[in-house]
């Protein structure tokens, strides 16, 4: 699903120190008992690389700056009830866990996150021992979530989408397993640049070549994006939207754009939801 090695070369680095006067301030809470700053800098310079920015006490980050999931989880907290009062989580591709602690610290019930990859899930359970949180981690790809024969009230479904071959399969799979909301985050065509495909559309006997400017994906076939061959599509935001609402989402926010080709939302599948479409002021 996922090979981050080139990424995790370029993003990420090894050395926890204090984050910066101007990071994102994610240190409203202290884990719940005290661990010496020497030992968790050990537990941080443990792995040879970090992808998540996650506080582990003491004034001690596993990155050093705040990253694309802090921001994301800046649009998404105001989204959220303040009490998820026992609400089943998801966490598709959980990397560290961030989504995973967010959510069960906000009073998720079951929080399962899952990964295909070794090292993130180590580093998961070793940031969830330091909060002592109650979440399951496995090992598993999103192509093969229907195993989980489980359901969950919220799906958080962000970096995810682009690593997918078939990415409307695997949201017809989140679909069955998700009894209210999903948070999708993805890589997207611009939305200020202007794009047109030429293909066949109309009603029988009147079909003609019609110049579309949204609803497609661009297929990735080798490593052309960032030099990772685990990269297959890039959809435009349309596209994102009309691949949820055949897998059986009605509900949808106002598409936000974290990046120029970075694009957060929130699909629901009934009206009163547990997320705000519109976040709260």
């Amino acid at each position: 699903m996922r090979l981050f090695n080139k990424l995790l070369g370029e993003r990420s680095a090894s050395t926890p120190i204090e984050a910066a006067l101007d990071a994102i301030d994610e240190a409203r809470i202290e884990p719940p008992h005290t661990t010496s700053r020497e030992s968790l800098v050990a537990l941080v310079e443990s792995f040879p690389f970090w992808y998540q920015h996650i506080y582990l006490g003491q004034g001690v980050y596993t990155l050093s700056t705040p990253r694309l999931h802090n921001r994301l989880w800046r649009f998404l907290e105001p989204m959220l009830p303040d009490d998820l009062a026992g609400a089943s989580v998801l966490d598709v591709g959980t990397n560290a866990g961030y989504f995973c602690i967010k959510t069960k610290l906000k009073g998720a019930g079951k929080v399962i996150g899952v990964d295909n990859t070794d090292v993130f899930l180590q580093q998961a359970e070793a940031c969830r021992a330091v909060w002592e949180l109650d979440i399951d981690y496995r090992k598993l790809d999103a192509d093969h979530l229907h195993a989980l024969d489980q359901r969950f009230d919220i799906v958080i479904f962000t970096g995810i989408l682009y690593h997918l071959k078939n990415p409307l399969g695997v949201l017809e799979q989140v679909a069955e397993m998700c009894n209210d909301a999903i948070v999708v985050e993805t890589e997207v065509i611009p939305p200020t640049r202007e794009n047109i495909v030429h293909v066949r559309l109309g009603p029988r006997g009147r079909v003609a070549v019609t110049a579309c400017r949204q609803g497609f994906m661009k297929f990735i076939e080798k490593d052309e994006l960032n030099e990772d061959g685990s990269n297959w599509w890039v959809p435009d935001t349309e596209c994102v939207l009309g691949m949820l609402r055949t897998a059986g989402f009605t509900h949808f926010s106002q598409p936000r754009y974290l990046e120029e080709t970075r694009m957060m939302l929130v699909a629901t599948k009934r009206p009163q939801s547990l997320l705000r479409l519109t976040p709260s002021s």
